[in-house]
């Protein structure tokens, strides 16, 4: 190893090499998967997100594709060619631009809307994707967990609907992969239980559902929420359940399938380890990045198992998938991305997070020493949210206020960031206190089908992966891609953290002093005014 590069880089720097037997087995381009994808034509919804966009260069980077349609609407004034040529120059497509150099011109933006009727399209644009396109994947959704019924609706199931009724029309159709959630029947009822890789019933048939929020009042809808959702946390794996079932239906006669992803974090090798964007900051990884940088002090959560995947894995599975459902005849599949057979629990990731030997790659940035304290109980997360996150955050700001210090441009007001970190918490606290068993049979059998070469350059087994590992390149990606440090300075990081705990010792003895005698006063002087 070159004595002059910093640790972290050369964990990444090691992940890399690993990447070898990938592209040696890519470069044959003789695999089945491949020779299913060569020269197809492919229409992408969601494209320009977080999971579309390195599904995209997954398949450009690997196949033989003939171009690849997206889906993109017009955004403050930018035309969609704009907005795709902003979009390429995501650090997630630097290995594809190395080994295709000419790779942007087989993308081809479409103009449209997934909340839109027809999408949005124009009837040219209809008419040629409805000739052209070969296998379809339908990315697009809303993951705002408490967005309004209707827009969850119109996003999730009408969309759903609206991308079913093009893919029926489609000439030369050979797949189509709706993205789903494993959370999509993770429902209350089903706690501790087995969660199949079956077809459940919907809690309202699609057309139903779509007729509702199209005629009743959003103050009405409002009101009927929470009756309506009942037994789901959220109308986001309400209304995914619900697009569930209009696959069921309206893809009885096409070659469809259902990918459920769990939550997904930073890639673990492709197309470099760590990658991730800032809209996937909301969730683990911002709770794993706040716990890193010294900011999140308290997290809600059981000991249960948190199911996650690398991005790399969720889209080698969609990959699969199309291959699969175009291959098997047989009815509609679900496949379901699972870690439940590594048993990897939350616990156990705080612990890796919190260790020794993590602390050795801190960033030089963080701006306290890197601790949590753990609860499952809402009034308990409550009361400590309070103790370690507030009312230090108001003295903090009170100290740069009175003695005029301004604050560094990366650090922003206390008070807004933790209010983002409760809410955040607050929100994904049905899915960290919870357990389920997550059936993923279909996927294993999926994968069991493929060829050698295929499990190579297409590798989805969740066992195969070394969580320890993923959890550094997991951090190091936050530090990367978030942060922003050029991963340097990690002994200096690790020399400050040091420092850190003992200054965090200082301040919490003296932090918890004062509080205790301030509460103590207050009680004295209350007992005197009411003669207690």
């Amino acid at each position: 190893m070159d004595g002059t590069m910093d640790i972290a880089q050369a964990v990444l720097q090691d992940q890399i090499s690993r990447q070898e037997p990938i592209h040696i087995a890519t470069e044959k381009g003789n695999s089945d998967i491949q020779t299913f994808y060569n020269d197809s034509t492919i229409f992408v919804t969601g494209g320009t997100g977080f999971l579309g966009k390195q599904l995209i260069e997954k398949l450009l980077r690997s196949c033989n594709i003939n171009k690849i349609y997206i889906l993109m609407r017009s955004k403050k004034g930018s035309p969609v060619m704009e907005r795709l040529r902003q979009c390429i120059k995501d650090s997630v497509f630097e290995l594809l631009r190395e080994k295709k150099p000419d790779f942007a011109s087989r993308l081809i933006p479409v103009e449209g809307d997934i909340t839109e009727l027809r999408l949005g399209l124009s009837y040219q644009n209809w008419n040629k994707l409805t000739q052209e396109v070969k296998i379809i994947f339908h990315v697009a959704a809303t993951t705002k967990f408490h967005e309004p019924l209707r827009a969850a609706t119109i996003h999730n199931v009408r969309g759903t609907r609206e991308i079913l009724l093009l893919a029926k029309d489609c000439k030369q159709l050979k797949s189509f992969v709706h993205v789903s959630t494993t959370f999509a029947h993770a429902t209350q009822s089903r706690a501790s239980h087995e969660v199949l890789e079956n077809f459940y019933p919907s809690p309202i048939p699609p057309e139903t559902m779509i007729e509702l929020v199209e005629t009743v009042s959003e103050e009405r809808l409002q009101k009927i929420t929470s009756k309506l959702i009942e037994d789901w946390p959220n109308t986001y794996t309400f209304t995914k359940a619900i697009a569930e079932e209009a696959v069921r239906t309206m893809g009885k006669d096409l070659p469809v399938c259902i990918v459920r992803p769990p939550i997904v974090i930073g890639a673990y090798s492709e197309p470099a380890p760590g990658w991730l964007d800032l809209s996937s900051v909301y969730g683990p990884t911002g709770v794993i990045l706040g716990i890193g940088m010294g900011a999140t002090h308290v997290t809600l959560n059981g000991d249960v198992r948190l199911c996650y995947a690398p991005v790399d894995y969720v889209n080698n599975t969609i990959i699969a998938a199309a291959w699969g459902a175009a291959t098997e005849d047989r009815d509609a599949k679900i496949y379901a991305i699972s870690n439940y057979r590594c048993k990897v629990s939350w616990g156990e990731n705080r612990k890796i997070m919190t260790s020794p030997d993590m602390r050795r790659y801190a960033s030089p940035k963080s701006i306290w020493y890197g601790y949590t304290v753990e609860t499952q109980n809402k009034t308990i997360f409550w009361l400590l949210t309070w103790l370690l996150h507030y009312i230090p955050a108001y003295i903090m700001e009170t100290v740069y206020f009175l003695f005029g210090i301004k604050k560094p441009k990366e650090i922003p007001s206390f008070i807004k960031m933790y209010n983002k970190i409760y809410q955040m918490a607050l929100v994904y606290s049905y899915f960290v206190t919870n357990d389920w068993i997550f059936d993923d049979r279909n996927t294993v059998s999926l994968y069991n089908r493929m060829s050698e070469q295929d499990k190579v350059i297409f590798n989805f087994e969740m066992t195969s992966i070394n969580w320890k590992r993923l959890l550094l390149v997991w951090c190091l990606g936050c530090r990367k891609y978030v942060v922003k440090d050029g991963l340097k300075g990690s002994e200096q990081g690790f020399k400050k953290q040091k420092w850190l705990r003992i200054a965090n010792f200082v301040f919490m003895s003296v932090y918890f002093y004062v509080l205790i005698y301030c509460v103590y006063f207050c009680l004295k002087l209350f007992s005197k005014l009411f003669g207690l």
